[in-house]
């Protein structure tokens, strides 16, 4: 009897099992946000290396070139392989050149009557993503979209076309009208067709946006025109590049000719209908906690918080405003 009582004693009580069960529970809840940090803080990591990929590639290109790529092209522009933008540009130097040459006799290849446009070729071509050209904290890549088919890779970055010429006041709200960032030039170091130099950057290289993140409206969307980041086709509805003419993760939306998504978290946007291609915009955006990633014509990157001055944001996307920037 007492040898039966004493291998009773062996066992867990329910209140004892109960109390174990609530402090692993306690301990989980204090580590998960612990390991949720430290996993954003390496995809963070991560993204700030590709805006620094990107900015030494755009170097090495101006080393190349004696100038910067252009931000896009216009149908009119290029009699085959139209709309392309600095993307397709850029390849060699982020190390595709091999994907590059495959790209340029594609025309030859896929032929006059089946292809005109990007956005035309093959999916096989078309659809390569890039991990140079991702954000690992976006839930969305690899994408496919941002120009009118689901074939293209969509990217999540986008260079800079400016914050709007001088002539723009912008002091009483932004609209279409003021914001033509699908222009010749509005400010910045990209733009349609326009291949600007170090020497034209005259607020200094270390006070001037090359790039910035984007959100991209789900993994695959063929009605989307314009979103930032669509490479195959959508340029001259925005998708290559962002204004500075709202901060970062602004509630201002996004103007394209069709949108993805008009209600994805963080990220707003509108339909424009302008034959004169001329009032598409995108913002800077990110998934990253309080700010964007971005890259500057010095090749530095820098996080820049969502609570950066209004004007302070617009002048940094300008290359010879002539304003005064301070500390940001």
């Amino acid at each position: 009897m007492p040898t039966a009582l004493k291998s009773a004693r062996r066992g867990f009580t329910l209140v004892e099992l109960l109390v174990v069960i609530a402090i692993i529970g306690v301990l989980v809840g204090l580590l998960l946000p612990a390991v949720q940090a430290a996993r954003e803080a390496a995809r963070r990591m991560s993204c700030s290396n590709n805006m620094k990929q990107i900015g030494l590639a755009m170097h090495n290109y101006h080393d190349t070139h004696q100038k910067f790529p252009y931000g896009y092209l216009l149908e009119a522009q290029s009699e085959t392989l139209k709309r392309e933008c600095w993307f397709q540009n850029l390849l060699p130097f982020v190390e595709q050149q091999a994907y590059f040459e495959r790209y340029k006799v594609a025309f030859e290849t896929y032929g006059a009557s089946q292809a005109t446009h990007l956005h035309q070729l093959p999916a096989e071509l078309i659809g390569i993503a890039i991990p140079a050209f991702m954000c690992p904290s976006d839930p969305s890549g690899p994408a496919h979209g941002g120009s009118g088919s689901d074939r293209g890779f969509q990217g999540s970055y986008g260079v800079c076309g400016g914050g709007g010429t001088p002539a723009h006041d912008l002091t009483g709200g932004i609209t279409a009208a003021q914001m033509q960032i699908v222009r010749t030039d509005s400010g910045g170091m990209f733009g349609q067709a326009n291949s600007y130099k170090f020497r034209d950057c005259l607020d200094g290289t270390s006070h001037t946006l090359l790039a910035s993140e984007t959100i991209i409206r789900g993994a695959s969307g063929a009605s989307s025109w314009g979103d930032m980041g669509g490479y195959w086709g959508g340029a001259i509805f925005g998708s290559y590049g962002f204004t500075s003419a709202e901060p970062p993760n602004t509630t201002v939306p996004d103007f394209t000719r069709l949108c993805r998504s008009k209600t994805f978290p963080k990220s707003p946007c509108e339909d424009i209908t302008d034959s004169n291609h001329r009032n598409f915009y995108n913002f800077a955006r990110s998934h990253h906690t309080g700010g964007v990633l971005t890259a500057f014509c010095d090749g530095s990157v820098r996080f820049v918080t969502d609570s950066i001055q209004r004007q302070t944001w617009r002048d940094l996307g300008n290359r010879a405003d002539g304003r005064t920037i301070g500390e940001f």
